[in-house]
């Protein structure tokens, strides 16, 4: 929106934009629709003396707007409609422009005077009925600015004064800059609206999901007879009897800790209870904290009401917290102390809480290691560690490798709708040399893909290109005396690396000493994405 250039003193232009810094900061301080509204008119009264001030939003149809938030009326104007087109506000909706106007009194009766005229001329049937629309009924000077999100309507901001025939230059230009600044909030909020709306209902259906499943997990479920694996198993046996213990589960990527972790609480008396799970290294310290513990209305910018965290809402059942070895110290000490007193307080709060919950941890890293290095505290070590698991990697249990990779084969035929019955003996033998660093997931990951790309009824060693790597005896890659395809070699890499990340790009840039960028770049020129199902579309 442009204005006409207006002469000010220095003075006033220090005040304008001491006023923009603070209205800007003040908007863009919460999420909340209520909240944001109600700055915007409170300015508008305290600063400029605008008494009369309406705030609509464009309904879902397209076609009227409704008043969300009104200041300084009589009668409650929240819900009014205004068809686009009627009145100044229905007219700036429809142009999508700023227009001020004075002189109602004027017009009105102007108006009044032609419908009199026409009504005793015997004609009163054709004119239509004047709609009811919301504001002042002797109101004299009006601006309506349109809320636009480069040219979406979002809504009108109003003000309206019965006192004074006409609103200055000024007063639009300051009325017009209240209005960008809330077109932007009031998008964001809303946005945020429908996201948690969106989310509420996710987490229904989550739940119901969950609740027709019975979403229980128990020994059965983790596959494996090797005699590592049945120790693994009867030890997690043991330490679901006891209900509140500390668990620590460690084992490399792949290895099923989350698998774990849910059989220890399904197999628990806490199993009618809730269990909650979050991976420590998906979000920044503040969110994480805010997640584990909650937050209270106005702890931070954003945080529009109240929020309970994981601990509050699993009372009476288990909080999973996986990689564990990447939380912030100072995060661990607050972890710490809900481990020895049980009471935790959110982030903002000032009041303590107590819940019983039982706590299992799990890490691919030496957190012993990380004690002696110091960013891993030694009383928080010690005080997760009072039942240790450690899963056996894939390598030290080849014994069950047939029996998972049938299994996969099972889960991915009827998923794809595959006609592939069986594994052949010497995709299995491939299967049975490769020392599978990514362990369980890797092989399922292979399983998964070979299953997808196959065209024939029996898996072969030529459906696990990504397997068939030599080895050299120094551990180091030699050049054939004929020269090799440098492309294929780095596309094999890459499609490796993938496979063993289960496509998560970050780990596979790590797995091969390179940065996320390089990967993805190189992912996209060899079209290696995330392989689809038949009839599936693409994520």
């Amino acid at each position: 929106m442009e204005y006409a250039p207006q002469k000010l003193t220095r003075e006033e232009l220090e005040q304008e934009a001491c006023f923009i810094h603070k209205i800007s900061t003040e908007i863009n301080s919460t999420l909340d629709l209520d909240e944001i509204c109600a700055i915007v008119l409170r300015t508008m009264n305290e600063h400029f003396r605008f008494r009369h001030s309406l705030i609509l939003l464009l309904d879902e149809d397209g076609k009227t707007l409704s008043v969300v938030a009104s200041r300084g009326y009589k009668d409650a104007e929240r819900g009014a409609k205004v068809p686009l087109g009627a009145g100044v506000i229905g007219l700036v909706a429809q142009k999508r422009r700023i227009l001020r106007v004075g002189n109602l009194g004027r017009r009105r009766a102007y108006a009044a005077t032609v419908r009199s005229q026409v009504e005793r001329s015997g004609r009163a049937g054709e004119l239509a009925e004047a709609p009811r629309l919301p504001g002042l009924p002797d109101v004299e000077a009006q601006i309506a600015i349109p809320l636009l999100i480069r040219d979406t309507l979002v809504g009108v901001f109003s003000v309206e004064c019965a006192d004074a025939p006409a609103f200055s230059e000024r007063d639009e230009s300051r009325a017009g800059i209240v209005g960008n600044l809330a077109a932007s909030a009031i998008h964001n909020a809303l946005l945020y609206r429908r996201l948690a709306a969106a989310n509420a209902g996710l987490q229904k259906e989550l739940t119901a999901v969950r609740a027709s499943r019975g979403g229980a997990v128990g020994l059965d479920d983790i596959v494996g007879e090797s005699r590592a694996m049945k120790q693994a198993k009867a030890l997690i046996r043991k330490i679901a009897t006891s209900p509140s213990s500390t668990v620590l589960i460690t084992g490399e990527n792949g290895t099923g800790k989350d698998l774990a972790a849910k059989a220890i609480h399904y197999l628990s008396s806490r199993a009618s209870a809730p269990f909650m799970n979050i991976t420590c290294s998906a979000l920044p310290e503040a969110l994480l904290e805010s997640e584990l513990f909650g937050h209270e209305k106005g702890a931070f910018t954003g945080a529009a009401g109240q929020k309970k965290g994981l601990f509050e809402l699993a009372a009476g059942g288990s909080v999973f917290l996986d990689e564990i070895g990447e939380m912030s110290l100072v995060l661990q000490a607050k972890l710490l102390r809900f481990l020895e007193e049980k009471a935790f307080r959110r982030v903002g709060g000032t009041k303590d809480l107590r819940v019983d919950v039982r706590v299992i941890a799990a890490t691919n890293r030496d957190l012993k290691a990380m004690v002696k290095e110091g960013s891993f505290r030694e009383d928080l070590y010690y005080r997760l560690r009072v039942l240790p698991v450690e899963l056996p990697p894939l390598r030290e249990r080849r014994e069950d490798l047939p029996l998972l990779a049938r299994l996969f084969l099972e889960q991915y035929r009827t998923e794809f709708r595959k006609n592939v019955a069986s594994i052949s003996p010497e995709a299995l033998a491939q299967l049975g040399r490769h020392p599978w660093p990514g362990n369980v997931r890797e092989l399922k990951n292979a399983i998964e893909r070979a299953v997808l790309l196959a065209e024939g009824p029996v898996l072969g060693a030529d459906d696990f290109p990504a397997l068939s790597a030599p080895a050299d005896g120094d551990g180091g890659l030699r050049l054939p005396a004929d020269g090799l395809r440098f492309e294929k070699l780095e596309r094999d890499l890459v499609a490796a690396a993938l496979e063993r990340s289960g496509f998560n790009k970050s780990r596979a840039a790590r797995l091969l000493g390179m940065d996320r960028d390089w990967l993805r770049h190189r992912a996209a020129k060899y079209g290696l994405d995330r392989p689809s199902p038949p009839g599936r579309p693409r994520d």
